[in-house]
């Protein structure tokens, strides 16, 4: 015969778990309804480190219920009996298996977002999941989140079905044996009194969970500060017409180059190799760093000839880097930067202007998938004899140049907004 009552861990970890279940389903529900700008990203990583808490408490509470004694079934129908014991087995697979497939959901992501619990401790994603085997991985745990999570309602809900039940029908101590210092057997007053006080406890937290609000991410919404970015023009894109002097040629170290402007311009300048060209994306919330490692271009540059400034610069599209090799492959494809049909995308200068203290800002025509827009950048200047020290940086929108398409044209997942940052050294050529 078992005790009257669980051990106070296990009574612990059933409210705490009943709570932040109510909690966790409730904010999963609201996850729908939020955008970028009204805190999505923050509920998703909040969503995501609720979730591997249950997880962890969940395996502490099955752990418990093994290692420690408890009180012994109430007598009841076989069916009954069998029916509680299928609910009691199927919470478990919810609270364990939920969070479960949600992690590998955001493990096998084709955009992965590091999950940080809390904001704090970092927590790995599952491994193993590469290749063609990622996608077909990422429906089946996707479909089965969805499921467990509908699943595991109509379970509490036979739970609680049960309990009253046992607590009002059948006349049988039940909700006593989860109460850490109470008597054996309540009166009908303190039996409702208790389950009223669960009830408001699990009400309240469902409540919070739908009706918590979070902090928008920012550039979701507008460029930061500082950043140059102009307006599209008021007509629909168009493909570039080619140019001759946009000519692109790889070089034996795959380098791009491109065909000098006339002669007439000022002093050229040759690009240092080995200089930094990336970019900031927001995916979620969270930043997606990249960069591209073959890029190349001709300056003609004169600071007091700014009117004859010529800036040519080819980037390699396929040279696109962002340190995971699956999301690679995706940047590259067509529902993105299309590399196999628009291989390069090259930047034209207009005009500079000095801005103050060795700043300027120049002004073109980007060329991204065969569409122009305006583009302006800011920069520093620092020459020195015949070197010079180049940094700056600006920002597009991404939708305007079709980057992402399809189901990635919705700028709520990946915001449009990118911001672009490059430094690289130049020698003037006499």
């Amino acid at each position: 015969m078992g005790p009257a009552r669980y051990s106070h861990a296990a009574i612990v970890l059933h409210w705490a778990l009943a709570a932040i279940l109510a909690f966790q389903i409730a904010l999963g529900w609201q996850l729908e309804t939020l955008t970028l700008t009204t805190g999505k990203f923050a509920a998703f990583q909040l969503h995501k480190s609720i979730g591997i808490t249950i997880l962890l408490l969940s395996i502490a509470r099955l752990a418990i219920r093994w290692w420690k004694p408890h009180p012994a079934p109430h007598a009841d129908h076989p069916w009954a009996k069998r029916m509680a014991g299928i609910v009691h087995h199927g919470l478990y697979i919810f609270m364990i298996g939920g969070p479960i497939t949600g992690w590998l959901l955001v493990s096998t992501s084709r955009i992965p977002v590091p999950t940080m619990l809390y904001g704090a401790l970092p927590w790995p994603h599952i491994p193993g999941f590469d290749g063609a085997i990622r996608g077909s991985a990422h429906e089946a745990a996707e479909a089965a989140h969805s499921a467990l999570t509908w699943i595991g309602i109509a379970l509490v809900l036979l739970h609680v079905a049960g309990a009253l039940r046992h607590q009002w029908l059948l006349r049988q101590p039940l909700i006593e044996r989860m109460l850490p210092a109470a008597p054996i057997r309540l009166s009908p007053g303190g039996s409702a009194l208790a389950y009223g006080l669960a009830l408001a406890l699990i009400g309240t937290a469902f409540v919070y969970g739908g009706k918590m609000r979070f902090y928008g991410d920012p550039a979701a919404k507008a460029a930061p500060a500082g950043a140059a970015v102009m307006p599209p023009p008021p007509t629909p894109p168009k493909p570039a017409e080619p140019a001759a002097n946009d000519a692109v040629k790889a070089s034996s170290d795959a380098s791009l180059v491109v065909t000098e402007p006339e002669q007439s311009s000022p002093a050229k300048w040759t690009i240092v190799p080995g200089g930094h060209l990336g970019f900031t994306a927001m995916f979620t919330g969270s930043p997606v760093v990249g960069r591209f490692t073959r890029w190349d271009g001709t300056i003609r540059f004169d600071p007091d000839a700014l009117d004859k400034t010529d800036i040519r610069i080819t980037i390699d599209m396929a040279s696109a880097a962002t340190a995971d090799a699956m999301r690679d492959e995706t940047l590259r494809g067509e529902a993105f930067l299309a590399t196999a049909s628009h291989a390069a995308a090259t930047f034209r200068s207009t005009s500079v202007k000095p801005r103050g203290s060795d700043r300027y800002r120049a002004t073109g025509i980007l060329t991204l998938k065969g569409i122009d827009q305006p583009l302006a950048l800011d920069f520093n200047l620092t020459i020195k004899g015949k070197r010079a020290e180049v940094n700056g940086h600006t920002a597009i929108d991404r939708s305007a140049f079709g980057v992402g398409t399809g189901e990635w044209a919705d700028t709520d997942r990946i915001a449009g907004h990118v911001a672009i940052d490059f430094r690289f050294a130049a020698t003037r050529q006499d």
